[in-house]
């Protein structure tokens, strides 16, 4: 036997990284185990260097405007090679921080697969430690079809394989148009590719606001990116010479160079015998947690992914903690009411809560109040006019129930409709508050004013 810990966290994630710092500051001895690489999927393969090329992708798409402000530029040459090996030493910097700060909290880092043999041992390669507490925060992976699965040596991809890509591809087939399929669309049709989304759902990011997917998809045609919704991938053949052949449910067939295949994540929870071993409960894949983020077992926690609640980086990192506290003895529950959701095209998608559909299903009598880009002078300097704010409020009282925005610095900006929502802002005491000028934070004013019919910079 090689050590004890009050808490064992499975998985170097946002989860499991958060989790493990939190239980340090508390006093509690910490150790965390990680299979690959420290910051888990995210920043290796997900989150980070999917916005580091979303940040090339803008640039290359700012030099198309730099003539309008009178900036004559020569030629320029864009080298993918060098751009990869950027991306990857921001990786590195920041895995170094992680480590850093691990180090400093008196974590214990442990390399390996981590097994769970019962309910207080893990083996670690070679290694068994003992433990009063684990979290599991294992993550998820990219989630196949029956029909169609990863085959990379034929073009049939994840977004992981894509991101390490060494050339931009000439074609790109994306299958799924959620948030992956639409980031990747974004990105590699400023890169140079030939791009098509094929969706099943009749819209581009089926659970959002339906004049937000359609402004979305207005700006993407735009771009020359072909879009398919409606419809199902039924087989995809290999042609040769790098070449696949891509078969709809229309009878339609597309030839692209690589097929991205984006259809969601399943939880990692079969790749640690959670079940077999300790009798956690699951639901197809997804630890069962309370609102304390504690499974049926009562010294084994889950969070992030692994409990299939949001796939979501920012959620997994506080569900990390809240699991921490209460080991610790503090009494903290999750809430999941103002959750941001952020899709990274530009320009950015960005919504809290419920959308005006979703209200109607609900029976929930509303007001609305919108506000376009095109009224706002720092939109407009800047020249991002592109863009409207939804804000949905409770008829009743006023207290704001969700909003979805299309625009420049979206997903800055729904964290103020975030911050409102959890402090039971209603939409009158949020548009009372002072916004400096010009910003795109003053969109979210004259939405909360509009519900009422008082912004200013509107008829």
């Amino acid at each position: 036997m090689d050590g004890k810990f009050q808490v064992a966290v499975l998985g170097a994630g946002p989860a499991g990284f958060a989790a493990a710092v939190r239980a340090a500051q508390l006093g509690l001895s910490a150790c965390i185990i990680e299979q690959e690489k420290m910051g888990g999927v995210c920043l290796n393969h997900g989150c980070i260097p999917t916005k580091f090329l979303v940040r090339v992708a803008k640039g290359l798409e700012g030099l198309k405007h730099f003539k309008e402000l009178g900036i004559d530029l020569e030629k320029v040459n864009f080298d993918f090679n060098s751009c990869q090996s950027k991306k990857n030493a921001v990786i590195a910097q920041l895995t170094k921080g992680m480590n850093f700060i691990l180090k400093k909290r008196g974590v214990e880092i442990i390399y390996g697969r981590g097994r769970i043999l019962d309910e207080n041992t893990l083996l670690i390669e070679d290694r068994k430690i003992k433990f009063d507490n684990c979290i599991i925060a294992v993550g998820s992976r990219p989630a196949e079809s029956a029909q169609i699965g990863f085959h990379a040596a034929s073009g049939v991809i994840s977004s992981r394989e894509l991101l390490d890509a060494e050339a931009v591809p000439a074609s790109l087939l994306i299958i799924g148009g959620g948030v992956i399929g639409c980031e990747f669309a974004y990105i590699f049709s400023c890169l140079g590719a030939k791009v098509t989304v094929v969706e099943l759902m009749p819209q581009l990011l089926p659970a959002e606001d339906e004049d937000l997917s359609r402004v979305l998809t207005l700006d993407f045609k735009k771009r020359g990116i072909n879009i398919v919704t409606k419809t199902h991938v039924v087989r995809v053949e290999d042609c040769g010479s790098n070449i696949n052949k891509v078969v709809l449910s229309t009878g339609e067939e597309i030839r692209a160079e690589k097929i991205l295949l984006s259809i969601g994540r399943i939880p990692n929870s079969d790749r640690i015998d959670v079940e077999k071993l300790v009798n956690i409960a699951q639901d197809k894949g997804k630890i069962l947690v309370d609102e304390h983020m504690r499974t049926n077992v009562k010294n084994f926690y889950a969070a992030g992914d692994v409990t299939g609640k949001t796939f979501l980086a920012h959620v997994a990192s506080r569900e990390g903690i809240v699991a921490a506290e209460n080991i610790a003895g503090i009494n903290r529950k999750m809430d999941y009411e103002a959750i941001p959701r952020c899709v990274y095209t530009e320009p950015q998608v960005a919504s809290v809560g419920i959308n005006e559909k979703q209200a109607g299903i609900q029976s929930i009598s509303v007001k609305i109040g919108k506000f376009p880009y095109s009224a706002c002078g720092k939109a407009v300097l800047e020249g991002k006019t592109l863009g409207f704010i939804k804000l949905i409020t409770q008829a009743k009282d006023g207290k704001i129930l969700g909003a979805s925005i299309y625009g420049k610095n979206a997903a800055e900006l729904i964290t103020e409709i975030c911050v409102a929502m959890k402090a039971g802002f209603t939409a009158d005491a949020l548009g009372e508050v002072i916004h400096t000028h010009p910003t795109f934070s003053e969109i979210v004013m004259e939405a909360s004013e509009s519900v009422n019919g008082r912004a200013i910079n509107i008829l």
